[in-house]
């Protein structure tokens, strides 16, 4: 799951975009190699193929308790294509704060991050927070 927080606008949106208290969750996902896109036409809205479908379930999904605890809180939900680090990179230009989860490993040297927190700390274009994963 990969996850991009931001609490109201980037100083460089254009003006007339008023700060909001919302989140944006972001999962990236990616097209199989071998995929028909053929089939009936789909409104904008929805998921084009299943594993974006898979995607926007699967974040709706984990996204299902946070948002009925925090009903105030708007949560924009952006299921997209390509590789993590590369989606929250680019989410990272739109957010105030970036926060992403960091699975639990036994290391002999303290706690190891994955190759997209690493990535997310040294080139992110905000503040980064790494959650470790519960246990």
């Amino acid at each position: 799951m990969v996850r991009a927080y931001r609490s109201r606008h980037h100083p460089s949106a254009p003006n007339d975009i008023a700060p909001t208290n919302a989140v944006e969750a972001v999962r990236a996902w990616r097209r199989p190699v071998r995929y028909d896109a053929s089939g009936p036409a789909r409104s904008p809205e929805e998921p084009t193929c299943p594993p974006e479908r898979r995607a926007a379930d699967g974040l709706a999904a984990a996204l299902r308790g946070a948002v009925a605890d925090h009903p105030s809180v708007a949560v924009l939900q952006h299921p997209v294509e390509g590789s993590g680090r590369r989606a929250l990179l680019d989410a990272s230009y739109r957010a105030d704060l970036l926060v992403v989860g960091a699975p639990r490993r036994r290391a002999p040297l303290g706690s190891q991050l994955g190759r997209v927190g690493h990535a997310l700390l040294h080139h992110s274009a905000c503040p980064v927070a790494v959650v470790p994963q519960r246990v």
